[in-house]
């Protein structure tokens, strides 16, 4: 989980799905309030995960698949996505460059 690098404080699994949906680079720590950043490696991993449900849709075709089962191999996918993320999220106190 998420773990202040000024404080030592722990984000709750709901506090990181939040900051996540924000689309901001900064985060702000619960406990102390202090502006945190995604670490440059994090992005990195964080960004694959988006790709899933892209790779997906060709496999789907190659296998034949009816839109009714793509749809729910799609859900299913970016349900898994959304829950694993925030385990791949580590922070930094300064701002990293994105590569």
């Amino acid at each position: 989980m998420l773990t202040c690098k000024k404080c030592g404080g722990k984000l709750s699994w709901f506090d990181s799905i939040k900051q996540l949906f924000r689309f901001r680079k900064s985060m702000k720590c619960n406990h102390c309030g202090e502006i945190q950043y995604q670490s440059t490696s994090s992005r990195n991993i964080t960004s694959l995960f988006v790709l899933f449900p892209i790779i997906t849709i060709p496999l789907s075709v190659l296998f034949n698949l009816s839109p009714t089962s793509v749809l729910l191999v799609e859900v299913a996918i970016i349900v898994a996505v959304i829950f694993l993320m925030p385990f791949f999220l580590k922070l930094t106190d300064k701002d990293e460059p994105t590569w």
